[in-house]
């Protein structure tokens, strides 16, 4: 019998909840994980380590709650949606009738991207509906891209609050109806592409991609884009309208690829999230298997005159040469305290604060938190005056 608000529920009950703080954030998933432990209900949490040990130290019985740390978990969305489904099949095979989770999905405001996030989101309603699952994805307002909270509010149902209340998303949309973001424009793709193919083989095409990518992103990244592309082409060829065309555009560290049919695409909302949605013919399973990439950025894009599948690798724009990029530099806190505003400082090259303010002998890394990611309310207002007047850049 499943326990708390979803009693009487099928599928994914999905919920979302918006904190400004630690504490806030402690006030929407200690009760939340208490009450599964209680239950003697599977909890699984997928936060980064942070998090992860800032729920461990507000817990009793911890050690009953799977934790799942680091960016594993979230690498792309398909692969995120699987690994959650194995876990949701041992649990009820082991006899589980509710399992809980909490995750924190990639966003620009947690050093991540938020691209493809989106379906993710809306993907879950749909394709978790044959587990007793509650899932509960908290949002850091402070952080968080205005966009991203636009998103949440369509694609769960319910909504609570760090009171304890709840209420019924008068914005969402099921998965139907849902209009996911669209892709951002990669400036590449405004000049001239440096390969164009029209029904070309396999073969061809692969050879192309390969010389126009050589030397500009590493072997490994180069096999998977090679993959994704040889996917990409097969499914234009099989199951789209001809003609099947490629086109390359290439930069320093970053290659672009347009894998482009004349058919509408995929029928299935679904394509690419998961393995071979019923009634493809076949046509998700390559799109399911490049979604899987971690280096590989993928865009599918239906519109009035075809279907496109983008394909990008390297480093994308908005990242090149950013702070994230160029400051390796750490942050901390006093003592190791959670991180309020004004209260996380520069670590220089002894361990200490740039500010001065702090000794090495006081001051503790946030888990490796590199001081471009720590969010500007959260800085030494000393330590960020010497990021901008002396910092990299």
């Amino acid at each position: 019998m499943r326990t708390g608000v979803p009693h009487g529920q099928v599928g994914n009950f999905h919920e979302a909840g918006f904190y400004g703080s630690d504490a806030d954030f402690l006030r929407l998933i200690v009760p939340f994980v208490m009450d599964g432990i209680a239950a003697a209900e599977p909890v699984v949490i997928g936060y980064d380590e942070r998090k992860c040990d800032l729920l461990r130290a507000a817990l009793r019985g911890a050690d009953t709650v799977t934790f799942i740390e680091g960016a594993a978990l979230y690498a792309t969305p398909a692969r995120a949606i699987e690994a959650y489904r194995q876990q949701f099949e041992r649990h009820v095979a082991a006899g589980a009738e509710q399992i809980r989770i909490a995750g924190d999905v990639p966003h620009e405001g947690n050093g991540g991207r938020f691209a493809g996030w989106d379906r993710y989101e809306s993907a879950v309603n749909v394709v978790w509906q044959d587990y007793p699952v509650w899932s509960r994805c908290l949002y850091d307002v402070t952080t968080v891209p205005d966009s991203v909270l636009d998103v949440v509010e369509r694609t769960h149902r319910q909504l609570v609050t760090v009171d304890g209340g709840a209420l019924r998303s008068p914005r969402y949309q099921d998965d139907a109806e849902f209009e996911t973001l669209p892709p951002a424009v990669d400036p590449l793709e405004a000049t001239a592409a440096s390969v164009s193919l029209v029904d070309a083989s396999l073969k061809k095409t692969r050879r192309s991609v390969a010389e126009a990518a050589s030397g500009r992103i590493d072997d490994a990244t180069l096999d998977d884009l090679i993959f994704a592309v040889s996917e990409a082409v097969i499914n234009a060829q099989q199951h789209g309208r001809p003609p099947a065309t490629v086109k390359v555009w290439t930069a320093q560290e970053r290659i672009v690829v347009h894998v482009r049919d004349s058919g509408p695409g995929p029928p299935h909302r679904l394509t690419g999230l998961v393995p071979e949605p019923a009634g493809a013919a076949g046509a998700g399973l390559g799109l399911w298997l490049s979604h899987q990439l971690p280096d590989i950025d993928i865009a599918l894009v239906a519109g009035a005159d075809g279907f496109t599948v983008r394909l990008r690798a390297g480093l994308l724009p908005g990242r090149e040469g950013s702070a994230a990029d160029a400051d390796p530099l750490g942050a901390g806190t006093p003592y190791g305290a959670a991180p309020i505003r004004g209260s996380v400082h520069l670590i220089d090259g002894d361990g200490a604060s740039v500010c001065d303010d702090v000794s090495a002998d006081v001051l503790v890394r946030l888990d490796s938190v590199p001081w471009s990611g720590v969010p500007r309310d959260q800085r030494c207002a000393e330590c960020q005056l010497f990021m901008d007047c002396c910092g990299p850049g």
